[in-house]
């Protein structure tokens, strides 16, 4: 049985997507970055950018290394790829190079495929700061974009207003990055991820798991339960965590957490134009409840884990222990349509 604050929580997303409208043109609905793809690895920042697409961003764009550059230009011709991330390259260079890209973008998503060399993990610090400097800009971080964050947390700290970043980290990365901020990673689970957000200075994050715990580190706002309290009982009067506890698949394989990333990348885009008022012309009015409005990042990464899970479950369905990412790719699209609804359905949302 669906609960009334998962209904809730998943209105409340479908509220931020955008119609489908002849006055809306190319670009309004999601310009999204990946920026990872090392020598290594060029699947990683694919799915991440192919899910984000599929998801329905407008326009996807691939920062990475030129040889991983020549790699992901093969796997389809829909990615805007830029191979920028050059070795060779002044570190100044890539700056005045990074900064013109990410102009273009709503969100950046930071990780998949990055590596951890020492020349990868400069470049991503580099896109950090430049991100920090556009207070527009949504950023999500990933994989080695979370290993950059262990080592240094203070490239998502301190960030004007509450942050638009979510952190998606598994087991391993999110117990990582509570033992370098001093947080007993042995604690009880519902404790560790309000901590950890807080102590990062208020990012949200997404602690993935049989049940995905996600917080900011503050009380979740009234306006985001069915009753409009300030606590949920099911979780004993625990006010400052969502629980995403919808079924997933029984496999778990490498690449799905890089289409968790371009899904939430793209709820980001879609949430922060719409609380501008991007979609006004088009009868999609921005919220007038603050608490959804300063919320964004935490209703994306609560649909985005929703929407994951359930890819994950249909995957599973079809393939089972045979499924690997590129089947999760080809069910974004209807899984989508599953839980937010068939084009068209999203008219007239948004009206809160």
């Amino acid at each position: 049985m669906v609960s009334k604050q998962h209904a809730h929580l998943l209105s409340l997303v479908r509220s931020m997507i955008p119609p489908l409208s002849p006055k809306l043109h190319k670009g309004q609905a999601g310009r999204i970055g990946v920026l990872g793809g090392s020598g290594d690895y060029s699947g990683a920042p694919y799915f991440s950018s192919m899910g984000a697409m599929r998801f329905g961003a407008d326009l996807a764009h691939v920062i990475c290394e030129p040889g991983a550059g020549a790699v992901i230009k093969t796997y389809s011709p829909d990615l805007i790829v830029h191979g920028v991330l050059d070795e060779s390259k002044s570190m100044d260079q890539i700056k005045e190079e990074l900064k013109g890209i990410m102009a273009r973008l709503h969100v950046l998503i930071v990780g998949p495929g990055l590596g951890r060399s020492e020349h990868m993990q400069n470049c991503a610090k580099v896109a950090f700061e430049i991100a920090k400097e556009n207070d527009q800009m949504g950023v999500v971080v990933d994989a080695d974009g979370l290993w950059l964050v262990q080592n240094g947390p203070q490239v998502v700290m301190d960030w004007p207003g509450v942050p638009r970043i979510v952190l998606t980290p598994n087991v391993m990365e999110f117990k990582r990055l509570c033992e370098k901020l001093q947080i007993d990673p042995k604690s009880s689970p519902e404790t560790l991820c309000p901590k950890l957000a807080s102590a990062l200075g208020n990012v949200t994050i997404i602690q993935k798991g049989s049940t995905d715990i996600i917080s900011n580190g503050m009380k979740i706002p009234p306006s985001l339960r069915p009753d409009g309290s300030a606590s949920d009982e099911k979780q004993g009067g625990k006010d400052d965590i969502l629980e995403s506890d919808t079924e997933g698949g029984l496999k778990r394989v490498g690449g799905q957490g890089d289409i968790l990333s371009g899904s939430t990348g793209v709820l980001m885009a879609w949430g922060s134009e719409w609380v501008k008022g991007s979609y006004e012309h088009v009868g999609h009015p921005p919220p007038s409840d603050k608490g959804i409005a300063e919320n964004i990042p935490l209703l994306a990464a609560y649909g985005a884990s929703t929407f994951n899970r359930t890819v994950s479950k249909r995957g599973f369905e079809k393939k089972g222990r045979s499924m690997v990412t590129g089947d999760l790719v080809d069910l974004v699209g209807p899984v989508y349509e599953e839980l937010f609804g068939q084009p068209g359905e999203e008219e007239g949302k948004g009206k809160l």
